[in-house]
């Protein structure tokens, strides 16, 4: 059981992983560029701010498709073969309609605004996803350090109780006991290894680091106490809404037609005794009327546009229902710690005097190993109510919206 105790640990290679290596000097901001840089949903990034820049390159046109090139022949060789000929060749041109101008260039206004808006909340959303990982790491260092300590105790208890019964003043069945609860214990800190193992891969996965800081990551609570409507996610929502209002406008006029214009030129002869004629061939070809078309058309962007808003309303009534949920355990978890900061200093101290007693033989087995659980439950609930503390406080100014 000793040599248990004395042999070294690693719990990196234990679980077929490689601790992360501790850098002071490691800053949030180096983690969130790393993280940011290496999630998937940045492969979005260059494909929107094409697709913005695109629809601005062609904001200005007067023309709302490709031109087209038309030719057309006609031959009578088959039937009256008398020698008539005709090529008639146009390019076609589909033109904006005076008012829809406008049109192109609110297009692509609203294609940029999402994209910078779409940007703020990935970082949003990657900043959150941060603070989370290094949370997790920070309860699971702790409690790994407090199982430690337990380990380390438990052990000592081990070597008391057996001094004790080498000297005939316990019994056998009470060094099984200490045995037992040593094991216990050792059971206990493989999985709190395990849990550290699980929070540095998910950290590795999320940032592609092989390295993390050396520090608890804290915030200062911010002063805000309302979701407002810069929230990166709203702002989001909000393009999305004023891209579809944009669109119903755009579906409105493809639904309604353009005029087209065509520009060519007519060559023709009435029969083989005669010249060839040229002359100049232009046509405008100009829709109208069946607004109730135009109406059934015009329905499907009108109900995206719907949609866009419904959805950013229930994301407020989320945002708003997650950040009372955070502040209200925000203040039972700051009422919670004075108490337990009480309780852990109270077992310490039962603690140290448990030992002595029991070496004097004052009190059982028993009851020493009840103090040393007491202890080291009231050092948990201590530690993890200070960091469920930092956590919330990280929570609390994710949910309502600031960033780094």
């Amino acid at each position: 059981m000793l040599l248990l105790l004395s042999a070294p640990f690693s719990y990196g290679q234990q679980a077929g992983h490689e601790p992360l290596e501790k850098i002071a000097t490691l800053s949030f901001n180096d983690i969130f560029i790393s993280a940011l840089n290496n999630a998937p949903e940045i492969l979005e990034r260059d494909v929107r701010r094409q697709q913005a820049d695109s629809y601005a390159a062609i904001a200005g046109n007067w023309i709302t498709n490709r031109p087209n090139f038309v030719i057309g022949y006609l031959d009578d060789a088959l039937l009256g073969d008398i020698g008539q000929r005709e090529i008639e060749y146009a390019i076609q041109l589909q033109l904006k309609r005076p008012g829809e101008f406008n049109n192109g260039r609110l297009l692509s206004e609203s294609y940029q605004e999402q994209t910078s808006a779409w940007e703020q909340a990935l970082q949003h959303y990657i900043s959150g996803r941060v603070k989370s990982i290094l949370a997790d790491i920070a309860e699971a260092e702790a409690l790994l350090s407090l199982e430690l300590q337990a380990t380390l105790n438990a052990g000592e208890l081990l070597n008391i109780t057996s001094i004790l019964f080498a000297a005939g003043e316990l019994a056998r069945l009470d060094v099984m006991q200490a045995e037992s609860l040593l094991l216990n214990q050792i059971q206990i800190e493989l999985e709190t290894e395990a849990m550290l193992v699980d929070a540095e891969r998910a950290y590795e996965t999320l940032t592609g680091l092989h390295s993390r800081p050396d520090y608890l990551y804290t915030e200062i609570l911010t002063d805000e106490e309302d979701i407002r409507t810069t929230h990166p996610q709203l702002v989001y929502l909000q393009s999305g809404i004023n891209l579809a209002a944009v669109n119903i406008q755009v579906s409105e006029a493809e639904a309604r037609g353009a005029p087209i214009v065509s520009l060519g030129g007519r060559r023709q002869r009435a029969d083989v005794f005669q010249n060839s004629n040229n002359s100049i061939a232009l046509s405008l070809s100009i829709p109208f009327g069946a607004n109730n078309i135009v109406a059934s058309k015009v329905s499907s962007a009108r109900r995206e546009k719907v949609d866009a808003e419904v959805l950013y309303q229930n994301t407020l009534r989320e945002l708003n229902l997650a950040l009372h949920e955070v502040e209200h355990e925000l203040f039972l978890t700051g009422e919670a710690m004075t108490i337990a900061e009480e309780l852990s200093q109270l077992s310490e101290q039962r603690w140290q005097m448990s030992q002595t007693a029991f070496t004097q033989g004052e009190i059982t087995l028993a009851q020493i190993i009840q103090s040393l659980q007491q202890r080291l439950s009231a050092q948990k609930q201590s530690q993890l109510l200070f960091l469920k503390r930092e956590r919330l406080i990280t929570e609390f100014n994710q949910t309502i919206g600031v960033m780094l």
